[in-house]
């Protein structure tokens, strides 16, 4: 491998002797990082579209609203106006959250108090307490879990590829 040599512009004392730094060669055949994308879709109007496997957040293609494709784990309260995410949801023992919901999966372990939509399963653990409507594939409750409210399973509808 050969070295580039250069003189370095560095501050130095009166009378100083300029040094020389080796800089490593660049190389000259770059490699190209392979563009991995996933499917999503959007919690707001049901249209899929792609997204790169690194992307924490994308804006739907079709109703231009913001996606959120992180996971969340809930400790504490969260009241929000609406909780939307192509993520999961896990609300631990001691969490609430008051909230609309529309999520990938959510499991729950404390207490929820809002409708719920989801694309994937619902689990209610033991202690856990969910309190509104839900809309979901599929649905379980552990013993000792509670769920007050309407409930409706089955595939959700999914709008065409953008």
């Amino acid at each position: 491998m050969w070295m580039a040599f250069r003189i370095a512009p560095v501050k130095r004392p009166h009378g100083a002797v300029p040094c020389r730094l080796p800089i490593p060669a660049m190389p000259l055949i770059t490699k190209q990082r392979q563009a991995s994308s996933r499917q999503v879709v959007c919690p707001h109007c049901g249209h899929r579209s792609e997204a790169s496997s690194r992307a924490m957040s994308v804006f739907c293609p079709h109703c231009h609203k913001r996606v959120i494709l992180e996971d969340y784990k809930i400790k504490g309260y969260y009241g929000v106006h609406d909780f939307a995410t192509c993520g999961d949801i896990v609300v631990e023992r001691g969490g609430y959250v008051a909230a609309p919901i529309k999520v990938g999966n959510l499991t729950v372990k404390g207490k929820v108090q809002g409708n719920v939509i989801a694309r994937g399963a619902i689990t209610i653990e033991k202690k856990g307490l969910l309190t509104g409507d839900i809309e979901a594939p599929s649905l379980l409750v552990k013993q000792g879990g509670a769920l007050t409210g309407f409930v409706r399973i089955g595939p959700l509808p999914v709008a065409p590829t953008a």
